[in-house]
């Protein structure tokens, strides 16, 4: 069992080119996000275009952010925690566009396998893993802002790889690192780095309680057709 980690949509492409397994981290918040619906019986279709999001036919609900901002229109933003309060009716049919995360997962696209991973769902998504039969090679994905690094996707990947490393997987030189960070990188810097600090601005502190809280939502969405879907 090998596990890498890679970033942006440029690490997920290539990471898929050679046949491994995505986890798609993004953990403020599409991956939150994602594990968040799946729980509650979601189909959630992602795309990286709002105006494929707009316009996608049967959609119970279509969230969508832009800078972190609800997209106009839509029924939610990228929100956890409004999601999770709304009640949305079991087995909805969800499209979810956002600024990183969806693009991420449209670059995996030729994956063999395609999981959503974030601080809340690490046991869970590592176990997954670790239980594959479909291979043995992971490439734990970081989708970064923009195209730039971001601080709590490097972590939230590095607790993956950390309990993949408990379970036999050997990592390679930039998984280590991410490990290392997770290890070592205070909850309290996530709190104060540029996309906290954006939440904030943006009204969603309550998000950063919630996506910051490890192993709280245990399941593993897999990416199977145009959809994820939960596996508890």
């Amino acid at each position: 069992m090998n596990a890498t980690y890679a970033a942006g949509e440029r690490g997920a492409r290539a990471a898929a080119r050679e046949g491994a397994a995505v986890v798609v981290v993004d953990a403020f918040r599409a991956s939150t996000t994602i594990a968040v619906l799946v729980s509650r019986g979601a189909l959630v279709v992602p795309l990286a275009s709002i105006e494929e999001a707009a316009t996608y036919p049967g959609a119970d609900y279509r969230i969508g952010e832009r800078g972190g901002a609800k997209v106009q229109g839509f029924d939610f933003g990228n929100s956890p925690t409004e999601i999770g309060a709304a009640g949305l009716k079991r087995g909805a049919t969800v499209v979810l566009s956002t600024t990183n995360g969806t693009r991420v997962v449209e670059a995996a696209r030729s994956a063999p396998a395609i999981l959503a991973g974030a601080f809340v769902n690490a046991h869970a998504v590592a176990d997954a893993l670790a239980a594959d039969a479909n291979g043995a090679r992971f490439a734990v994905v970081g989708c970064g802002w923009k195209g730039c690094r971001a601080s709590e996707d490097e972590s939230a990947a590095g607790a993956i790889l950390h309990l993949l490393r408990e379970k036999g997987a050997e990592l390679d030189e930039r998984a280590e690192r991410a490990v290392e960070l997770y290890l070592t990188r205070p909850e309290e810097t996530l709190r104060r780095n540029s996309a906290a600090r954006r939440l904030k601005r943006l009204g969603y502190e309550k998000d950063l309680d919630f996506c910051l809280a490890e192993n709280t939502v245990p399941v593993v969405p897999r990416f199977k057709g145009d959809a994820f879907v939960g596996q508890g």
